[in-house]
């Protein structure tokens, strides 16, 4: 790995992109972004445009962190 770049979606840390090779790797850190945990892109811009498609089209419910979830409740 040479080097590593923070992915932000809407000023929200969800994970970064390690340059491995030829490709960047995306590693994901928040639960929106799973299904693109460990997939490879040719570019950084298409890691960054996977990512926020994929968080911005998550359903709401899955938004919402557990203590959000906890307080709406009680």
């Amino acid at each position: 790995m040479k080097q590593s770049y923070v992915i932000e979606i809407d000023g929200v840390f969800v994970g970064a992109a390690a340059f491995y090779g030829d490709s960047y790797r995306f590693v994901g850190v928040d639960a929106r972004l799973k299904a693109l945990d460990g997939q490879r892109f040719a570019d950084l811009s298409q890691v960054r445009e996977a990512a926020g498609r994929t968080y911005r089209l998550a359903p709401l419910a899955s938004r919402m962190k557990t203590s959000t979830i906890a307080t709406l409740a009680a």
